[in-house]
């Protein structure tokens, strides 16, 4: 996807749908938060989790959406929730495990695995009609007496699948008799299509034994450069992530904390008509994908991706080079998001009208022509 990204960058009047962010800025009322906080003394070190006013906004919106009680000693501020990802993993998984990893997703996911000097074990989504399931038979099959962690994203990138509350219970319910961590990145939780918010499988594991929960501010409030996450965890797992990222990172930036704050006291109307945009996009998407021939499109559910299908697609990554170089439209090839996402292509409806149906013109006439 890099590379991708990387010869789109290169070359002149591409449309460019293959980032995982909005085309948008960061809200003012954050970025004057962050100025406010920086010239009011907030540019010093914190507690390596972040500061306890940070961390109780945390564990109070999470009980607002969630319904799950957390306090300060359940949270962990991360740079970015790629840090989260990261050290959550690194204190769960060693040599000799194994973590399973739902996919196709994110790459980063495996990736820390396999830096553990662990197995990563892919499980893929399956393709039920006009959306995504997960297949438990083949979680189950996965699991063996070395493995540590199950890693899932929903709302997930690349495919919008969003997990039914019965998966959810299921795989708790896994994670007790198996002695496991789920890790469950839920950084698209306040962009789902069907509700206000995608349940965390959290409601599930109240008490947090099993279950470690990774967001951030990056996508529903158009920060991706801010780098401020948080994992929310039972206490003891948190403490020893604390322990792990005060020397990998220290602590998150401290006037952004204080802009963290704000975003999540004061956001709400701003990651309502966020969605509602996005649900715009997504409906565009939708619309002009369904009229190419060959091209499938899973319904996206939640985040901000539309996933298709290319009939006969065997190598995504030579596809997504030919749609640069000859279509003039930069798309993230499937492939990139493990095996099981051969044969698809990611594109990202976080962007203007005018963009999206310059894209879909361009990707559009390109696959007639094929």
């Amino acid at each position: 996807m890099i590379s991708i990204s990387a010869l789109a960058e290169t070359l002149p009047d591409v449309v460019k749908i293959c980032y995982g962010e909005s085309d948008q800025p960061t809200p003012e009322f954050i970025c004057r938060a962050a100025y406010d906080a920086t010239l009011a003394g907030h540019t010093g070190y914190t507690h390596t989790a972040g500061s306890r006013d940070f961390r109780e906004a945390i564990a109070s919106k999470f009980h607002e959406l969630q319904g799950v009680r957390a306090d300060v000693p359940n949270v962990l501020g991360t740079v970015g929730a790629s840090a989260g990802i990261f050290v959550g993993v690194r204190t769960c998984v060693g040599p000799g495990d194994n973590a399973i990893v739902i996919s196709p997703t994110y790459a980063i996911f495996a990736t820390c695995v396999e830096m553990c000097g662990a197995e990563a074990r892919l499980v893929s989504l399956v393709r039920d009609g006009h959306r995504f399931r997960l297949d438990l038979d083949r979680v189950r099959a996965a699991i063996d007496r070395n493995t540590r962690m199950l890693i899932l994203n929903s709302p997930s990138n690349p495919t919008g699948w969003v997990i039914r509350a019965d998966e959810q219970k299921a795989l708790v319910e896994l994670a007790r008799k198996h002695g496991l961590v789920i890790l469950s990145d839920e950084i698209y939780e306040r962009l789902c299509f069907e509700q206000n918010v995608a349940p965390s499988i959290a409601r599930f594991d109240p008490e947090l034994e099993h279950v470690l929960v990774v967001n951030g501010l990056s996508k529903a409030y158009n920060m991706t450069g801010w780098r401020l996450g948080w994992s929310i965890g039972n206490e003891r797992l948190i403490g020893l992530m604390t322990k792990a990222a005060e020397f990998v990172t220290s602590n998150p930036a401290t006037m952004t904390q204080q802009a963290t704050i704000v975003a999540l006291r004061d956001g709400e109307p701003y990651v309502a008509q966020l969605r509602a945009d996005y649900a715009k996009g997504r409906a565009l998407v939708m619309k002009e994908l369904a009229e190419i021939p060959g091209v499938s499109l899973p319904d996206p559910e939640g985040a901000f991706y539309a996933f298709p299908q290319i009939e006969g697609l065997k190598d995504s990554a030579t596809l997504a080079r030919r749609l640069v170089t000859e279509g003039g439209v930069a798309m993230a090839p499937g492939v990139a998001f493990g095996p099981s996402g051969e044969g698809y292509m990611r594109l990202c409806f976080a962007a203007s009208e005018k963009t999206l149906r310059s894209a879909l013109e361009r990707f559009r006439n390109f696959m007639l022509k094929q």
